[in-house]
């Protein structure tokens, strides 16, 4: 069974990401955590001729992912075999919450990227208004998904995310926030006036108040010059 649906709003991190990723025009890319290949899927529909990798743990998704790639490891990022000093972008868009040492994890990503490599890095917002109101009253429920997914292992704000981000060797080159998935919410409304209002709507709140309104954030960073060689000890 699929867990996670594409989404088309400009604003949603799937588009952002790819965005991002042409822009750069380099490759080889490693999409960590690529679920059904949304990533993949995306950058062919654009007819890209960029190499790019996947790394899913989740059997079905990776079978799923596989033909979206050029090469599929169906394990978890821990243990993936990848090869030393190769890709040149990597991605990890909504995982680094779900692993129990991020900045191991985040050590790892950095042995297999080049020197020059950027990570475009995706983490949920917790300092969302939504959140924010839910502990008002005392409540901090776990979901099947969303920021308060079950399966989260860490929470993160805009500042705490940078901070673990740097402590794992990474300078944050940018950030931007991404707007709550409405068609999750509404799946039948894409296209309708309301929603298109809805959208617009968190659209301008987004540019007035990422921190409030954000339900993500996603990072732009490259390897901080004094970590290059302290990666390889």
């Amino acid at each position: 069974m699929l867990h996670y649906r594409l989404h088309r709003d400009p604003r949603s991190s799937h588009q952002q990401i790819v965005r991002l990723v042409q822009r750069l025009g380099r490759s080889p890319i490693l999409d960590v955590g690529a679920a059904q290949g949304f990533l993949g899927q995306l950058l062919q529909a654009g007819d890209s001729r960029l190499a790019i990798d996947a790394v899913e743990p989740h059997p079905v998704w990776a079978e799923h992912a596989r033909p979206y790639y050029r090469q599929t490891f169906a394990s978890t990022v821990e243990d993936a075999a990848l090869p030393d000093r190769t890709y040149r972008v990597v991605v990890c868009a909504d995982v680094l919450e779900h692993v129990v040492d991020p900045v191991a994890v985040i050590g790892q990503l950095r042995r297999v990227a080049t020197d020059d490599a950027i990570f475009i890095i995706s983490l949920p917002n917790v300092a969302h208004l939504a959140v924010r109101l839910l502990l008002l009253v005392g409540r901090f429920p776990r979901m099947d998904r969303g920021i308060l997914d079950r399966t989260h292992l860490h929470f993160y704000t805009r500042d705490t995310a940078q901070q673990m981000l740097e402590s794992a060797g990474l300078e944050v080159v940018h950030a931007r926030a991404t707007g709550m998935p409405l068609d999750e919410l509404w799946p039948k409304g894409e296209g309708r006036p309301l929603f298109d209002l809805m959208t617009r709507l968190q659209h301008f709140a987004l540019l007035v108040a990422p921190r409030v309104f954000g339900f993500q954030w996603i990072f732009v960073a490259h390897q901080a010059r004094g970590n290059l060689v302290s990666r390889d000890s």
